[in-house]
């Protein structure tokens, strides 16, 4: 299967979309069928959105890929597994015929409420990205040689909501550990994606060189999303601007300062629905 390193390369003049898609809270694939009709570039399963019970990111990503021939990345958490665990799961996915990988840390269980659950963290995210790149070398985390070598492509997110010293720091030990891309949490303000590659470039003495997905994320009056909205993205909401504009805008200012990938996210609301027809409009009309 096709490296998103590799698509993007491919695709170098014209925008590159990644499409969050949320795993169902079932197990019937009925409940897939709605996502076939989207067509980004590639897509990016979420693992447990919400902290929620729900299909496994590995294996939406194999049916998606199966079913719709379009490339899928896949989430692994390093919140929810011991070593062995991980390792033997990213085995399973690559029998599945997956290679795009994003690693993630995964948000902290809240201490109260219905119900309690236990991280695990047999890993940080960079120590899981460095032991990716080695299983791609034949080498489990126990130093021993696997049959043969793995071939993933391994993201990492990026989110620039955080505060910016601290996220360059890390953005340049995931890059230094090996993550081959990055997924950039939704952001309403396109000037401060580059602003960031410049207090990068300052700050690390060299240009972020691995590909970036900036995040778009497409907004509905009743939708929720995880990141601060402008006001004015409100107001144009509450006016009767269709979420769908206001994230055509984004990107076309993202395209004005020679951004160009970017990671789609369609309407989330409350329930976990979500609102690909939205994301599919996005699309056509790039």
């Amino acid at each position: 299967m096709t490296t998103l390193v590799e698509l993007v390369a491919k695709k170098s003049r014209r925008p590159f979309i990644v499409c969050d898609v949320s795993p169902p809270r079932g197990g019937s694939t009925q409940l897939l069928r709605s996502i076939t009709n989207v067509t980004p570039d590639m897509f990016f399963v979420a693992a447990n959105p919400g902290g929620t019970v729900r299909a496994s990111s590995l294996s939406v990503a194999q049916w998606l890929e199966s079913n719709t021939k379009i490339p899928a990345l896949f989430t692994m958490t390093t919140r929810d597994m011991n070593k062995t665990a991980m390792q033997t799961t990213l085995l399973g996915a690559h029998v599945m015929g997956l290679r795009n990988l994003v690693v993630a840390k995964g948000d902290e269980f809240p201490v109260s409420g219905r119900w309690t659950d236990v991280s695990v963290k047999g890993f940080t995210p960079t120590a899981f990205i460095r032991s990716v790149k080695e299983m791609n070398k034949r080498t489990d985390f126990t130093g021993q040689a696997l049959s043969e070598p793995t071939d993933f492509c391994i993201g990492s997110t990026l989110d620039i909501s955080r505060d910016w010293g601290s996220e360059i720091s890390l953005t340049g030990n995931k890059v230094r550990s090996g993550s081959d891309f990055l997924i950039a949490q939704p952001n309403f303000e396109p000037v401060l994606a580059g602003k960031f590659l410049e207090e990068y470039q300052n700050d690390q003495g060299a240009d972020l060189t691995v590909p970036v997905m900036w995040g778009v994320q497409i907004m509905s009056k009743d939708s929720i999303s995880f990141t601060h909205v402008p006001d004015q993205v409100t107001k144009e909401l509450a006016l009767g601007n269709s979420g769908y504009e206001i994230a055509l805008e984004m990107i076309h200012k993202y395209l004005e300062i020679g951004i160009k990938d970017f990671y789609l996210v369609p309407p989330i609301f409350r329930g976990g629905r979500r609102d690909y027809e939205s994301a599919q409009a996005v699309i056509e009309d790039l």
